[in-house]
């Protein structure tokens, strides 16, 4: 589409500079196609230098231009922040303390449901959406090498919370799959945060990013933000930071769909605002 808008403009400029001169022996040959190629076009005219750097320069400030635009779309975050109950996990830590009678940790794997963990009261807990393979790309991906991935979370047991993070695997071993063998196999969740800012407290998610940036010195246009509460994500995302919906778990779709539109710095929320699950929009990128 630029490149057309391009083509389009250079040629307008061409045929008033061709109107101006047509008087002088300048040209020696006319033209009413457009030319595919205007520079190739501009090469076989005999216009005077002065026209020609002209038009070079304008060509060169439209290019520039193109450049600019494929960056931006292509910029990453320089810290991307998960949830962790009903963001990555279900159940969130809170119903188990209180429908199950606190019988939490220890966790266990499942022997009947593999990449699933049980509680000592034998109930189930798992990872949401997609979250086993972001995470993998997160933590395997070059392209992520100099991101850093943290943690904001309100949960009501951070000691269990640890624990989950500790023993969810990336690699599963499901019968379906060949499996190779290598130390990275044995990573866990918690390898994937390892160097990043951990916020596991009762205060707000604002109070959260605040101390964030300033423990990282990362400015908080600069990150990006995944929440199953759409109160954390309105009050987050009025602080410059591109934050994404998941309430039903961190998929692959919504990832990339946040990185696709990062940043949004004005308080729109990615999945509800922009890309929102209830707008056709949406509904072509998620379903």
């Amino acid at each position: 589409m630029l490149q057309t808008i391009l083509n389009s403009k250079i040629v307008l400029v061409v045929s008033l500079l061709l109107l101006r001169t047509t008087s002088s022996s300048a040209f020696t040959t006319t033209t009413s196609t457009i030319h595919p190629h205007p520079i190739a076009f501009l090469k076989t005219q005999n216009l005077k230098s002065s026209y020609k750097n002209t038009l070079k320069s304008f060509v060169r400030m439209m290019s520039s231009t193109q450049n600019d635009n494929k960056d931006e779309a292509t910029s990453i975050p320089k810290l991307i922040v998960f949830d962790l109950d009903g963001c990555l996990w279900r159940p969130e830590m809170y119903e188990i303390l209180y429908y199950s009678r606190g019988r939490g940790a220890p966790f266990q794997k499942d022997p009947n449901n593999v990449g699933q963990l049980l509680t000592c009261g034998n109930e189930p807990v798992y990872l949401l959406g997609n979250v086993r393979d972001v995470m993998k790309q997160l933590h395997y991906e070059s392209k992520w090498d100099h991101v850093l991935v943290g943690i904001s979370s309100r949960t009501d047991e951070p000691s269990w919370a640890g624990e989950l993070l500790t023993k969810f695997e990336l690699h599963v071993e499901d019968g379906n799959e060949e499996t190779v063998s290598s130390p990275s196999e044995s990573a866990t969740l918690a390898d994937v945060f390892k160097g990043g800012p951990i916020e596991i407290a009762h205060d707000s998610k604002v109070q959260h990013f605040q101390r964030i940036s300033q423990q990282t010195g990362i400015h908080l246009e600069d990150m990006l933000f995944f929440d199953n509460e759409s109160g954390n994500c309105r009050e987050v995302a009025k602080l410059g930071v591109t934050v994404a919906y998941t309430p039903d778990g961190v998929t692959t779709q919504m990832f990339d769909v946040a990185c696709e539109a990062f940043p949004q710095t004005k308080g729109d929320v990615v999945g509800i605002d922009v890309y929102g699950y209830d707008s056709l929009e949406g509904a072509s990128r998620f379903f």
